[in-house]
């Protein structure tokens, strides 16, 4: 059997600072089959699924479409987005003929004049395909999926886990899936149940690791082939965003029916599930007093993952005019002119530097402050979801028993490696900021006390006017909303 697959990742945040062109698709992975530019990145493990294993381990002939994922950023421009679709487009009808289509798409990309991406390409992809070949789509679990995207795919399935360490699993699961319905002659249908709810929930913490735990051990029973609890992002800002139920399976009867109850369920669990947010101030009290060393500050409103600009400075202007007496730690903030400073002046200097707030009025005001550079990296690197990603020019500055981490490639943190490579041993800190909603959580958990949330400014708490209201917590219930009430 010869399987059909395709990535293109990109979550769409409106109201970031920073434009999206093909550019940035270069800067972290892109292969076009039409030009065959950037043909390395087949068989590499990009955003957590490498769809070259996953076919081999299957005995699959894999033909290979677009390939491209971008930092999360403002819409896509027009002409941009066109040159992707076309390229996925164009490279599946030269693979025809083919048993089964897979594709890895994000769910909460947005581009210039079309808001729901994923739904506009699965249309297209059903056009060349006609209605009978298997069709499927691995999400992530912050997609805003729509209507559109279950008119077309006959097996929709997202991550489950946040952070997400799950994808090539859920991948492959889409591939057997695909697979039965080719051997079996019997497709699968996706139903979706809409949840009026938005928000961050971690799948780390109770009750949502449970609702999660549930859901899986459903799979696999009375022709259910998957359940997705899709969380939704709000800072797309379109009709489709907010959470939803995603159950694919053989009985669509069944499938309802679990899509309704699960849907009620996340409903009703919805207080204990929201994130255990702090505003700066209080998260930074409760790190500097805790005995549970070191502790984690996560700096949500200026995570770089959700499409922020990352030189947020609120949160550090806090933490300096704390001038704390034990060893603390921030990163990273982007600034490619401070880390390009620090590099010139060289390890040991001591300069003054304005450091961040460049990007747009969320960012917060530029720090001045005197510092020493302690280290300087022309070409660090994190790990990043199965592969090293690039920080780029990066620099320790040294202010009293504060070191900041600075870095030229705007990226959320991952890896423990952005402060130890950098000289910074997180062992030794009482305190660590860092620039991440959730992703930084895989790794720093097992080696860290303590991790509190904080809520400052920037672009994260941007209104978002085009969701549908009403929506919980913008609202509050009993309310009818997607053709049913909620209490």
């Amino acid at each position: 059997m010869k399987v059909f697959c395709a990535t293109l990742i990109h979550e769409t945040n409106h109201a970031s600072p920073i434009p999206t062109a093909l550019q940035n698709y270069r800067e972290d992975f892109l292969y076009l089959p039409s030009s065959g530019e950037g043909h390395d990145w087949q068989g590499v493990m990009l955003d957590g699924v490498d769809w070259g294993s996953l076919a081999a381990e299957r005995g699959l002939d894999i033909a290979w479409g677009l390939l491209a994922g971008a930092e999360p950023s403002a819409p896509t421009d027009a002409a941009s987005c066109r040159r992707l679709r076309d390229e996925l487009i164009d490279s599946l009808k030269q693979a025809m003929p083919v048993d089964m289509v897979a594709l890895f798409l994000h769910g909460a990309q947005v581009a210039e004049g079309v808001d729901d991406v994923a739904g506009d390409i699965l249309a297209a992809v059903r056009s060349v395909t006609g209605v009978e070949m298997p069709l499927g789509v691995v999400f992530d679990l912050h997609g805003n999926i729509s209507g559109k995207v279950v008119q077309h795919a006959d097996a929709a399935l997202a991550c489950l886990e946040y952070p997400h360490v799950d994808f090539q699993d859920r991948a492959g699961q889409l591939l057997d899936i695909l697979t039965q319905a080719v051997q079996s002659g019997c497709k699968p249908v996706t139903i979706r149940r809409r949840v009026p709810m938005i928000g961050t929930y971690y799948t780390t913490r109770e009750p949502m690791r449970s609702l999660v735990d549930q859901a899986a051990a459903l799979e696999g029973r009375g022709g259910i082939a998957a359940i997705s609890l899709v969380h939704g992002f709000a800072a797309a800002n379109t009709a489709d965003c907010g959470a939803c139920i995603l159950v694919c399976g053989t009985d669509p009867g069944g499938a309802e029916q679990l899509a309704d109850t699960l849907a009620e369920r996340w409903f009703a669990e919805r207080l204990a599930i929201r994130s255990p947010l702090l505003d700066a101030t209080a998260a930074l009290d409760q790190a500097f007093v805790s005995k549970c060393r070191p502790v984690i500050v996560a700096d949500t409103t200026d995570n770089p993952g959700s499409g922020t600009a990352g030189d947020g400075t609120h949160l550090l202007r806090a933490l300096i005019e704390r001038q704390p007496d034990v060893p603390a730690a921030f990163g990273m903030i982007w600034d490619p002119i401070a880390a390009d400073f620090a590099s010139r002046a060289g390890e040991g200097a001591r300069l003054q530097l304005r450091l961040g707030g460049k990007a747009g009025h969320a960012s917060g005001d530029p720090v001045d402050l005197l510092a020493e550079v302690e280290c300087v990296r022309e070409n660090a690197t994190q790990m990043v979801q199965g592969r090293p990603h690039p920080l780029g020019l990066t620099a320790t500055l040294r202010c009293g028993n504060l070191r900041i981490i600075v870095n030229s490639i705007r990226q959320q943190v991952f890896d423990p490696a952005c402060f130890e490579s950098m000289g910074v041993r997180i062992a030794k800190q009482h305190v660590i900021v860092v620039k991440s909603m959730q992703h930084f959580h895989e790794r720093f958990a097992p080696i860290v006390g303590d991790i509190l949330y904080a809520a400052t400014h920037g672009a994260e708490t941007t209104a978002a006017s085009n969701i549908p209201r009403p929506m919980w917590p913008l609202d509050e219930p009993p309310f009818m909303a997607f053709g049913r009430n909620w209490s």
